[in-house]
């Protein structure tokens, strides 16, 4: 697997505000490695609410506090800045519909994963609807075993509308199942990707993908 790693970093207050909606699904297995499939979360006009964990477990452990290299800022690449965003969230405590989540360790960037969120994002963008079901009757873990990335565990967060980073990870953190994804000490690796098409409902379609490799 290809990943590029970046280190969290302190705190970045996330501003913005998401004028569309959300949805997170997550799964896995577990320790017997049976599967473990999970119920998709809501769509519509505000972020979903669905609370959905995933593979292995939400036992969030580790965390990154007491790092004390200068902050170098987020990067110049869509990769390197949503990774940054991504593990500030992870690198303080967050409540996440009125559940503490614990800080957790910082992900790497992985573009086998970026491939199926570019896909998927892709597929809303050019369909026009907001779905972890692809319009080819794909499940989020169909799109990961496509590219194939070997996983143990893996959650996936879908939004539309938000026109930048900021707003997008506003709307998910603010969201229960979206934050508990982010937040998820399961997951080492992510992948993200937005796409935009101006003939749509929402005009922006944006996918994390989270995974840990077997």
């Amino acid at each position: 697997m290809k990943v590029l790693p970046i280190v969290a970093l302190s705190t970045l207050l996330l501003a913005g505000c998401g004028g569309g909606s959300s949805s997170s699904s997550s799964s896995g297995t577990d320790n017997s490695g049976n599967p473990v499939q999970l119920p998709e979360g809501d769509t519509g006009t505000n972020p979903g609410d669905d609370n959905n964990t995933g593979g292995g477990n939400d036992n969030n452990t580790g965390g990154d506090e007491g790092n004390t290299d200068p902050d170098p800022g987020p990067g110049d690449t869509f990769a390197e800045q949503m990774l940054y965003a991504v593990n500030q969230a992870r690198s303080q405590s967050q409540n996440c519909g009125g559940e503490m989540m614990p800080a957790v360790q910082a992900l790497e960037w992985d573009y086998d994963l970026e491939d199926a969120a570019f896909i998927h994002s892709s597929d809303m963008a050019n369909n026009n609807f907001m779905s972890h079901t692809g319009s080819d009757g794909s499940s989020p873990e169909d799109r990961i075993n496509a590219t194939g990335y070997a996983w143990s565990t893996w959650a996936e967060n879908v939004a539309a509308g938000q026109k930048d980073i900021d707003a997008v990870m506003t709307s998910w953190m603010n969201s229960p199942g979206h934050c508990k994804n982010i937040m998820n000490g399961s997951v080492t690796e992510m992948g993200a990707s937005f796409v935009e098409n101006a003939d749509t409902s929402y005009g922006i379609y944006w996918t994390q993908v989270f995974a840990k490799p077997r």
